[in-house]
């Protein structure tokens, strides 16, 4: 599969997965919101680690920087 999570949808999905994580161990929730948030933050972070979401992919979201049309960037003509 190829990547179709970028870079700042990475950071975000991590600091969800942080903000999940501690809503699941430091309050003092009831067990089945302490293991949906385990849950949840273990899919952002999955998701945030291999840069690959299959909810994006069947949304046809993509948000990585591959398809960046580089035909604008300043590059040096090769010299002959």
């Amino acid at each position: 599969m190829s990547a179709n999570v970028g870079a700042v949808d990475a950071r975000i999905r991590w600091a969800l997965a942080l903000v999940c994580f501690a809503v699941a161990t430091v309050f003092n929730a009831p067990p089945i919101i302490a293991l949906l948030g385990a849950l949840v933050a273990l899919v952002l972070a999955g998701t945030a680690l291999t840069h690959v979401c299959p909810l994006w992919r069947i949304l046809h979201i993509d948000t990585s920087r591959r398809n960046v049309d580089t035909s604008r960037q300043n590059v040096p003509a090769p010299r002959s």
